[in-house]
């Protein structure tokens, strides 16, 4: 129903559009803006009509996912911009496509009025394309993927956006917002797979010969049905040199969304047979408000004071359902096991925002600095519950009576407090050289206080009724601290009119620590004292050098890195310790090279290095000491390659030709991995050239052609998402 309301919407809005065009009358209203009549023109108002046709084989729809464009083509009103003054105070504006294939639509009417305000009302609504593929598994070359692999999600939206804005008054600002986002979009998740050379006796999976049931990553489809409302209110008055700043905001969510995955895809045995599960459907409610206050208050040519306080408030309403169908060996049938059935939550959120800064700015501007202080709490508390349903283990029948019901409920409350001291400095008045520094520390002290879900009700198949008192061990209390810190130096330097230099050092540490009972309650207890936490550290530095005014290099490197940690103690093992659980580091260099030897040539080229180490696997993870064990996972290398080249050059006054290039590469795939763990780890190339040629052929209409080709291929699917092909493109531009 949402769909069909935007359809009547955009009709609408594609009507105005034409009503637009109407009201242009003869063509030379549109004339161009330039005067140079051997330079391509632009145009005030004009409308680009274009078209695109691809001829792909391979895999399409890894095509539409990639490429962002579907494998059949697509073509329409590529872009059209209309202004006409229709008084001396008084310019309507338009601006909008509508490209049929891609399903994207975008239409913009504005009304300005100057001294009085404007008016402004649009719609768009566009396409997004995913590949329902899930995983390759090496081992046995095999490759999962859903029933059918083209999907897509529509997103839309419609706005209305009002302005009162008249000298000497206060400015007043309505804005609404109407967004959908319908349809379906691959995931994927870990899902027992059966091999082809699995085996049962006595009809129960016994395993396969080499590796033994390894799971794997299964495709998956999440169906999403969202709608979001959206309508703010402001004010922006000036009373003497003290400005205020006011906001008013009301929201509502409305989503359902849903999960469904094949469970043994493709399987062959019958203890465990081809089953679609219906996963984790989550309907929310959510409507919320927002109050907001700004005030700016200049003390003396030097200072000013700005003043923030924020309230927002939600409430919301949940529920949704998990059903798994199971397969039961005794009873050699499979039923729809609740796993979490008829769920139904409520929770509220309060939070409360204040700010407080002192602005510095020197009467010559060379020095700038801001301090401040910024205070926020927090207080969220939740209650819900579902239903579970078992059937008896040793249960040869689906009937009732082997059925055992479960009410499951839960709650929850958290309450936190943070603090967040800031500051920034800057100074100008050295001679073509700015410094920047910059530094803040967040601080938030909180508790919590929740149960896990336990079942104070159980029913029997027989009808007897079991009830349950919250046990100790589902208690929970805990003191969540978070400190993060962050900080920058800065310099910006240009010595000449040839060389500029930029240089950014930062640092940043974060650390999360959790006290208290986060575990089962007993001597045996891990989490009495739990922290996470990391150190990163890095730089950027920008080289622009121009050793002549139609030549330029730009260079780039930015060195990160750092490192994960966690400390664990149990309650009787005393204060534990501080294990480093992954190291990263990053390398990227770039360099971009423009030149113009000629007026009528152009040449950039762009080449793109990183190098990316995640390390998570060994040496910090050790799964046996005294016998050798592969680690169940894979240190990250996710190292890769993007260099392009573009040629653009003239071939007469009315003409210009242009030739692209781009290649792509990473070779991370190692697919050794999949015998004892997921092989992480990207492997893929991609190439491309194309060459188009632009002509004027009058003031009015200039045309535009591309053809090319491409080629993808990927090793982490096995090479059975590969695809390649020419493709074209034609557009023609009209002024009006």
């Amino acid at each position: 129903m949402n769909k069909t309301f935007f359809s009547l919407r955009l009709c609408a809005g594609v009507a105005g559009a034409g009503a637009i065009l109407a009201l242009t009358g003869a063509r030379a209203a549109g004339a161009p803006a330039s005067d140079n009549s051997d330079a391509f023109p632009t145009f005030d108002s004009y409308i680009q009509i274009s078209g695109q046709a691809p001829v792909i084989s391979g895999d399409k729809a890894s095509f539409d996912s990639h490429d962002g464009m579907p494998a059949t083509g697509s073509g329409g009103i590529e872009a059209m911009e209309f202004s006409k003054d229709l008084s001396d105070v008084t310019t309507l504006t338009f601006n909008g496509h509508a490209m049929a294939g891609s399903d994207d639509y975008l239409g913009d009417l504005k009304l300005d009025v100057t001294n009085i305000g404007t008016a402004e009302v649009g719609f768009k609504d566009f396409r997004t394309f995913y590949d329902g593929v899930g995983g390759f598994f090496p081992e046995t070359d095999t490759f999962e993927a859903l029933g059918s692999q083209y999907l897509h999600v529509d997103r839309s939206s419609f706005w209305v956006n009002l302005k009162l804005a008249k000298p000497g008054l206060p400015v007043f600002t309505l804005s609404f917002h109407d967004d959908i986002r319908t349809g379906m979009k691959d995931s994927s998740e870990w899902a027992p797979v059966i091999a082809p050379n699995a085996v049962v006796t006595n009809g129960a999976l016994v395993g396969t010969a080499a590796p033994s049931n390894t799971p794997e990553i299964g495709p998956n489809v999440m169906s999403i049905d969202e709608h979001h409302l959206y309508l703010e209110g402001g004010m922006v008055a000036t009373i003497g040199k003290v400005t205020e700043t006011l906001k008013g905001t009301l929201d509502w969510v409305n989503d359902d969304d849903g999960r469904e995955y094949v469970k043994y895809p493709d399987s062959t045995v019958t203890a465990d047979p081809t089953v679609v599960v219906d996963d984790d459907q989550e309907i929310r409610k959510a409507p919320s408000f927002r109050l907001l206050s700004q005030t700016k208050v200049p003390l003396s040519s030097l200072f000013t004071v700005e003043v923030g306080l924020t309230y927002f408030h939600l409430t919301s309403e949940n529920g949704g359902y998990w059903i798994t169908p199971t397969y039961s060996s005794t009873a050699k049938a499979i039923y729809n096991a609740e796993t979490a059935a008829d769920i139904y939550g409520g929770s509220r959120v309060d939070d409360y925002v204040g700010n407080i800064f002192l602005k510095y700015a020197s009467k010559n501007k060379d020095w700038q600095a801001d301090v401040g202080y910024r205070a926020e709490d927090n207080i969220i508390g939740s209650t819900g519950g579902f239903q579970t349903m078992s059937l008896s283990s040793t249960a040869t029948t689906l009937a009732a009576t082997n059925v055992t019901t479960a009410y499951d409920a839960t709650y929850s409350h958290y309450n936190d407090h943070g603090a967040t001291p800031e500051a920034s400095i800057q100074y100008l008045g050295f001679k073509n050289l700015s410094l920047y520094a910059s530094f803040d520390d967040q601080i938030i002290r909180g508790n919590q206080h929740w149960n896990n879900p336990y079942a104070p009700v159980s029913v029997s198949g027989t009808g007897v009724v079991t009830l349950t008192p919250t046990p100790l061990s589902d208690e929970f209390y805990q003191d969540a601290n978070q400190t993060s810190e962050d900080a920058k130096v800065g310099v910006n330097w240009n010595p000449s009119s040839m060389f500029t230099v930029r240089a950014e050092v930062f640092h940043k540490d974060h650390q999360n620590q959790f006290v208290g009972s986060n575990d089962y309650v007993g001597t045996a207890t891990f989490g009495d004292l739990f922290d996470t936490g990391y150190i990163y550290n890095g730089a950027k530095f920008t080289v622009i050098f121009r050793p002549d005014p139609k030549l330029t290099f730009t260079t780039r490197y930015q060195p990160q890195g750092g490192e994960m940690s966690v400390l664990a103690a149990t309650k009787n093992g005393g204060n534990g310790f501080e294990t480093t659980s992954g190291r990263t580091r990053i390398q990227e260099i770039s360099e971009t090279v423009d030149w113009t030897p000629y007026k009528q040539l152009y040449v950039e080229g762009n080449l793109n290095v990183v190098y990316n180490y995640i390390e998570t696997a060994f040496p910090d993870v050790v799964v046996s000491t005294t016998t050798y064990v592969p680690s169940p996972i894979q240190n990250a290398n996710n190292n890769y390659i993007v260099s392009s080249g573009l040629i653009g050059f003239v071939l007469d006054k009315s003409t210009d030709a242009q030739i692209r290039l781009s290649w792509q590469e990473a070779d991370n795939y190692n697919p050794l991995i999949a015998a004892g763990g997921q092989p992480y780890g990207s492997g893929y190339l991609e190439q491309s050239a194309t060459a188009g040629l632009k002509h004027k052929f009058s003031d009015h209409m200039i045309g535009d052609v591309k053809a090319g080709y491409l080629r993808t291929t990927d090793a982490t699917t096995g090479y059975f998402t590969d695809y390649r092909g020419p493709l074209a493109y034609a557009s023609l531009t009209l002024a009006f």
